[in-house]
């Protein structure tokens, strides 16, 4: 088939597009090659390298149950498994055996996904406004900052690969929906695509009911014009249909299960729209009771979901569905849950596009809407109302955010372009298109700039240098590369750097990414008490725990929230001029967090810190560090002591940077006698380690003590008599 002048520069142009969006995810390339390792963008990245490398060793099969998460629980793991299988499979396709070379395809999955949603976008647009839109809708796509952020180079995560599938779903509906002859292959492959929607994100179930809403509306608008819908619901029919036959085999699985009780309840309400649209024609019946019988129909469908409730779940999956979407308990412990409002500043590049897409919306201000635009409206409605909730969907939203400020680029020059101004003012106004398309780019590209010069942050918030101390340093526990077996021993953090710590220094977490665990980190951090503090890391088994400078300001009310305390109980922003300023308050002060991070634990019996980063300071924020500590039974000083004042040890300890500090501790004889116990022994010269014995002082007698590193770890007593 040859192909006209008018096809070839098409195709060129979507191939200069593709390439375009290669190029601008690829370009912060160098900022995720660290030191010869691959360092992947957020925090989820990791962990879905992690599960990908399990996958290349046992394929197709993938990791479903992880003795590092939760430690020492173990977590069943929820995420569906496709997008990681897909990087395997690909890195198994180009023979990739090492770590390294699999890192290096799991980072430029996102990029190509990325580019392809780019193409897929613009033959998308094609089909609903024309060709100029498509290219131009495309063109802004390349460049949303949104979108390049979540498919960078160095991202992998199902995220992209969502967002490419939902894009694609809508595309063939779309075609499936304009054609006659090739309506069911269309269909057909929109079904393929639902069912990998719904193995990729088990929120999918979601994205489906966007399908319905259009689906009972158009029906009801039928109605209206008195003409039948049989050949839309049919096109619906077979894609659910297909969907629903490719999810069978796993629809029992936790991860499955909610898009495939989605996928049934759909089928049934679109066989009961096809019979009930038939009869409102066969009698004549006024259209606006459809609606009505609709929801109420849709009610019963709620009430039956929830009887089945003991048998099969669903009234369950229903209530942690709605609380996802809108507002849960993560609503503002996560910050991409947080909504759309208090995430997007109106002076922003981000709030900016909004504001020309939002203008878009007066297209299709008219009565002539066609079927497939109909589809493409109800679908952006939706997704921009998941937005509004959690500002998590901006990236979804950012394929129809292009194409609505291409719509309003369109229709303002149209407006511009026949106003009697205008026809005056020739020489002038044939300028306006192209500075009104200038203004709509730039903030764009301005925006991706700063995109490229953002590092991982896993390297802006220092903590890189800090987990290959802990890998290298502190005992290897054993099942890392296939987590069956319960590992020795733990790591206690703060749940968003959970699959840091996991995937580079390969030590079992207490909290990650899927917040199990997050709970019994926040109570550590913020106990005042140490015995409280000792207990919960007893129970969780961990041997270390892990803070940066982050949890002391902006970490600290996302912390307090998990304990069901008001964040200002512990934190309070100033009025100071320097946005970043915070006043901590004396309870605080008092917590874990602070006497660990700020005052090497001083007067602690058990923790003791044995490793602290450089103080990276950057040029806004203030100077962040991570340090690490160790859980020790601690060294028990005991003895006599006839004096009535305290009895002091004390301590100077120089750390790994070079920083000095004074440990002391205090003990009150009783009946003549006294105990101590105390974490820093006074061997050693290598890292954070003690200058000289312990200076033990009562009643202005003093002995010079050492105390050795077996005694701090296995509670040794050294007898010190006054």
């Amino acid at each position: 088939m040859r192909l006209d002048r008018g096809e070839v520069r098409e195709l060129v142009g979507v191939f200069a597009l593709f390439l375009l969006g290669l190029l601008l995810r690829i370009a912060p390339l160098k900022g995720a090659l660290v030191g010869g390792d691959v360092l992947f963008y957020g925090s989820d990245s990791f962990y879905h390298m992690r599960r990908v490398l399990y996958t290349v060793d046992h394929f197709p099969h993938t990791l479903w149950f992880d003795s590092y998460l939760d430690y020492p629980k173990g977590l069943e793991l929820m995420w569906p498994p496709l997008f990681d299988q897909l990087i395997a499979g690909t890195s198994l396709l180009f023979g990739a055996e090492s770590q390294r070379s699999i890192e290096i395809i799991g980072a430029i999955v996102p990029p190509i996904l990325g580019s392809l949603t780019v193409v897929a976008l613009y033959f998308l647009a094609r089909e609903l406004f024309g060709r100029r839109v498509g290219l131009l809708s495309a063109l802004f796509l390349a460049i949303n900052p949104q979108h390049v952020s979540a498919t960078i180079f160095g991202r992998p995560d199902h995220h992209v690969f969502e967002a490419f599938l939902l894009v694609n779903v809508v595309l063939f509906l779309t075609l499936a929906l304009k054609s006659r002859e090739k309506r069911s292959r269309f269909a057909a492959v929109a079904g393929v695509l639902m069912a990998a929607l719904a193995y990729t994100w088990i929120g999918a179930a979601a994205y489906l009911g966007i399908f319905l809403a259009y689906v009972a509306i158009q029906t009801t608008l039928d109605l209206r014009q008195r003409v039948s819908s049989k050949n839309d619901l049919l096109i619906f029919l077979a894609a659910f249909g297909v969907a629903l036959v490719l999810m069978l085999p796993f629809w029992k699985e936790p991860w499955l299960r909610p898009s495939f009780f989605a996928a049934v309840g759909i089928l049934l309400v679109i066989l009961v729209l096809l019979a009930l649209s038939r009869w409102f024609l066969e009698r004549n019946l006024p259209w606006a009771t459809f609606p009505l019988i609709v929801v109420t129909l849709g009610y019963v469908l709620l009430i039956s979901a929830y009887a089945l409730g003991q048998s099969m779940g669903v009234h369950h999956l229903l209530d942690s569905g709605l609380s996802y979407f809108f507002g849960g308990n993560l609503s503002q412990k996560v910050a991409e849950a947080v909504p759309l409002y208090s995430a997007v500043k109106p002076l922003s590049v981000t709030g900016f596009n909004l504001t020309i897409a939002v203008m878009g919306f007066a297209h299709f201000w008219r009565s002539d809407i066609d079927r497939p635009q109909l589809l493409f409206l109800v679908w952006t409605v939706s997704i921009l109302f998941f937005a509004i909730f959690q500002n998590r969907f901006l990236y979804v939203f950012s394929a129809s955010m292009s194409i609505l400020m291409t719509l309003f680029f369109f229709r303002a020059a149209a407006i511009v372009g026949d106003s009697e101004w205008a026809q005056k003012n020739r020489n002038i106004s044939k300028f306006f298109a192209p500075a009104l398309l200038l203004l709509l780019i730039l903030p764009s590209t301005a925006s991706d700039v700063d995109v490229f010069a953002v590092r991982p942050a896993i390297v802006e918030d220092g903590w890189n240098q800090p987990l290959i101390w802990l890998d290298e340093n502190s005992m290897e526990t054993t099942s890392f590369l296939d987590p069956n077996q319960t590992p020795e021993y733990g790591v206690l953090s703060w749940w968003d750097r959970g699959n840091w710590i996991l995937y580079r220094s390969r030590r079992p977490v207490v909290a990650n990414g899927f917040q199990a665990g997050a709970t019994d980190a926040a109570r550590f951090f913020l106990s005042v008490d140490e015995k409280e503090a000792l207990r919960i890391m007893d129970n969780r088994r961990s041997r270390y725990a892990v803070t940066d400078s982050k949890m002391l300001r902006s970490g600290l009310s996302a912390i307090a929230l998990w304990t069901d305390e008001s964040p200002t109980d512990y934190v309070k922003k100033t009025e100071d001029e320097d946005a970043l300023a915070y006043k901590h308050t004396e309870k605080f002060l008092g917590s874990t967090l602070a006497r660990c991070h700020l005052f090497d634990c001083q007067g602690m019996s058990h923790l003791r810190l044995i490793y602290e980063s450089e103080p990276k300071v950057g040029s806004v924020l203030p100077a962040n560090q991570v340090k690490i500590f160790e859980r020790v039974s601690g060294a028990r000083i005991a003895g006599t002591s006839n004096a009535d004042e305290p009895v002091v040890a004390v301590l100077n300890v120089t750390t790994n940077q070079g920083r000095r500090f004074e440990y002391t501790k205090n003990a009150v004889p009783r009946n003549g006698r006294y105990e101590m116990n105390v974490p820093y022994s006074t061997e050693g010269e290598d890292g954070v380690h003690a200058i000289g014995p312990y200076l033990v002082s009562s009643g202005g007698k003093s002995r010079l003590v050492d105390v050795g590193g077996e005694d701090v770890l296995q509670g040794g007593e050294i007898a010190v008599d006054f």
